[in-house]
C-alpha cells in the first residue's frame, strides 16, 4: 500500500480516537515518512519541508488549537460564568444587571483585544470562553449583537 495512504489512515484512526491533531499529524507524517522508506530524521526534515510554509502556520495553529483545548479543560471560562452569575445574585436590580452586562461587555472586549497582543491565542478563545457565558447572557437578557460586536472590535481595532 501506498505510504501517504497508510500516514494518512493513521491519522484519520487517531482522530477519530480523539487524540490531539498535532499528535495525529506527527505519528502520520513519522508512519508515512517510515513506511515510504526515510529514516526518522529524512522523515521529519520532510515533514518541516514538505507542504512549505503552510505546514508551519498549520502545525502552529494545531498547537494552538490544543493550547485552547488545554484552557477549556482547566474550567476557567466555567469559573468567570459562576462568578458573573454569583455577581447577580438571587435579588438582582436592574441597576446590577446593567453593571454586570457592562463588566461582560469590558471583560470579553478585554480579552479579545489581549488575544492578539498579550497572550498570542488568536480568536481560539471564542469557542471557550463565550459557550459558558451563554446562561449568564440569557439571564442577563443581554443582545448577542452587542457581544459579537464587543467581540469585533477587540479582534479588528489593535
Amino acid at each position: 500500500m501506498n505510504a501517504v495512504i497508510i500516514a494518512v489512515l493513521v491519522m484519520v484512526g487517531l482522530s477519530l480516537a480523539r487524540v490531539s491533531v498535532v499528535f495525529a499529524l506527527v505519528v502520520g507524517a513519522l508512519v508515512g515518512g517510515l513506511v515510504g522508506g526515510l529514516s526518522i530524521e529524512a522523515t521529519l526534515a520532510a515533514f518541516n519541508d514538505g507542504v512549505g510554509g503552510g505546514a508551519k502556520v498549520a502545525l502552529a495553529y494545531a498547537t494552538l488549537g490544543a493550547f485552547a483545548v488545554a484552557i477549556s479543560r482547566s474550567g476557567l471560562p466555567d469559573l468567570l460564568a459562576k462568578r458573573l452569575i454569583a455577581l447577580l445574585g438571587q435579588e438582582a436590580t436592574v441597576n446590577r444587571k446593567a453593571v454586570v452586562k457592562y463588566l461582560l461587555l469590558g471583560a470579553v472586549l478585554l480579552v479579545a483585544i489581549s488575544s492578539q497582543n498579550l497572550i498570542p491565542v488568536h480568536i481560539a478563545f471564542i469557542p471557550i470562553l463565550i459557550p459558558p457565558l451563554l446562561k449568564v447572557m440569557n439571564q442577563l437578557r443581554l443582545d448577542r449583537r452587542a457581544m459579537a460586536c464587543a467581540l469585533t472590535f477587540g479582534l479588528t481595532a489593535p
